[in-house]
């Protein structure tokens, strides 16, 4: 039987999480005859009747056994107790008799002086077959009752006399309210918004629930399953969940969370920034589905390395390729302002990321090995930067779009490289003149969406942008 409660103890043990113990007792404390969390002003069993047996109890020191061989019921009842006014309470209780015995629960209402309705017996032989069992029953106090004293009442019992008659063993009890009390919301910004100089949450250590839409999902493996959440389109409003089991969820869901802020360094434990998160969670809920995620915020390629979008949405324009072979699944992207990593973590690309090419990137702010990168989630995250660019007052004019075979550009330089790209990023065709007035024939390729990337003879970028074949 040991194995047995012992589950039961973790299955309690989970459920209290979530909803409220007002009453525990393994019957291990006594005095002067009488077992302490017990002997409320309504109890009616005598002392006598209440014994202690210190041997074959299988959680605590003791258990109680219960006497009442009359037909007519004895109250053995808790201290008062307060309660929530209307709320339902579960009462389970391990409980054996070898030959008769009858229990049942009820309350009595101490803020208003009455009793409530007696629950019906259990035969407790037949529930037990003389084995420690758990049982169970519910009461529901009144809606005007903030105070209880929970009643287990006995009758028909063996006497108590001979070498098999112990009356009713009783050798633990848990109340527990049904109904799961409403849990605090901490909202993502007042987790991540710094609390000093180092970067780290206000909450650092502290258990918190938080809810948000889930924006992306880290898989590596099928072992470690992590997500992003996030709960509006503004900085510090996003937060990276890390647990190491697989789950269901999917982006759009709305999740609430429970679970211990920390504050972990993927590499050096001595910097002063490290990524917050939720690591762990004691609790994931779902509670709805295909929500419309945040806007992602528009940022520049220097303000991507910013603690406040760790979690959050963002998107950078016009950012040229300048590596594709920084190792580790990782290119880079500059809009002028200052370089910012693109990670795999969620989405490879390097091997696709064509250097010089200029990209409009959506992706996740993340802090990882030391440094703040963005996560894209998907082709659809990354795309051909759209506007021309100019350099040294170049000029390009490209006609006609949509376009059937000959895509002609006029220039303001002499010579160019001109790619074209398709909608992947991959480079289909490429020509060189020495002319600003020229053409490229696409007769070879099918309908569809193309970039064009002019290059200048100094290897830069200078004009790209979107054309439609259509045939």
């Amino acid at each position: 039987m040991k194995k047995i409660f012992t589950l039961f103890a973790a299955v309690s043990i989970g459920t209290f999480c979530f909803a409220q113990t007002v009453f525990q007792s393994n019957l291990s404390s006594w005095s002067a005859g009488d077992p302490t969390d017990f002997m409320g002003t309504t109890t009616s069993i005598s002392s006598a009747n209440v014994v202690e047996q210190t041997i074959g109890s299988t959680y605590g020191t003791s258990t109680a056994s219960l006497v009442n061989a009359t037909t007519s019921h004895k109250r053995l009842t808790t201290q008062p107790i307060t309660v929530v006014a209307g709320e339902t309470y579960l009462v389970e209780m391990w409980v054996a008799a070898q030959t008769s015995g009858d229990l049942r629960t009820n309350y009595y209402d101490v803020t208003n002086s009455v009793y409530g309705t007696y629950n019906a017996y259990i035969d407790v032989p037949t529930a037990s077959a003389g084995s420690l069992t758990m049982v169970s029953q519910t009461v529901t106090v009144p809606a005007t009752s903030t105070s209880v004293e929970f009643i287990l009442s006995v009758r028909n019992t063996d006497p108590g006399t001979s070498a098999l008659g112990v009356g009713i063993i009783l050798d633990s009890i848990a109340i527990t309210a049904t109904t799961a009390p409403v849990a605090t919301i901490t909202k993502i910004y007042d987790i991540q918004y710094p609390a000093n100089a180092n970067g780290d949450s206000p909450q650092l250590g502290n258990v918190v629930t938080t809810k948000g839409v889930v924006t992306g999902i880290v898989k590596n493996g099928p072992a470690r399953h992590s997500f992003f959440l996030q709960d509006s389109a503004k900085a510090y409003n996003g937060i990276y969940i890390y647990q190491l089991n697989d789950s269901s969820i999917v982006i759009g869901d709305s999740v609430q969370v429970t679970g211990t802020v920390d504050e972990f360094s993927f590499a050096s434990a001595t910097l002063p920034t490290e990524l917050t998160q939720i690591g762990f969670p004691s609790n994931i809920t779902v509670l709805n589905s295909g929500n419309a995620l945040p806007t992602p915020v528009s940022i520049s390629t220097a303000n991507a390395n910013m603690e406040e979008w760790e979690g959050v949405l963002v998107k950078v324009t016009n950012a040229q390729c300048t590596s594709n072979s920084l190792g580790f699944g990782k290119w880079s992207l500059n809009d002028a302002s200052g370089i910012i990593n693109a990670d795999d973590d969620i989405f490879p690309y390097a091997l696709n990321a064509i250097v010089g090419t200029y990209y409009d990137v959506v992706g996740i702010g993340h802090y990882f090995f030391d440094e703040y990168s963005i996560l894209p989630r998907g082709a659809n995250d990354i795309s051909i930067a759209t506007s021309v660019n100019e350099f040294d007052d170049v000029t390009v004019s490209v006609y006609p779009n949509p376009v059937v075979d000959n895509l002609n550009f006029n220039m303001s330089i002499n010579s160019a490289t001109v790619n074209i790209l398709d909608i992947t990023g991959k480079i289909v065709k490429t020509i060189t003149s020495t002319s600003k007035a020229f053409n490229v024939n696409l007769g070879t390729l099918g309908n569809g969406i193309y970039f064009y990337q002019v290059v200048d003879n100094k290897n830069n970028v200078v004009a790209t942008s979107k054309f439609i074949v259509s045939k």
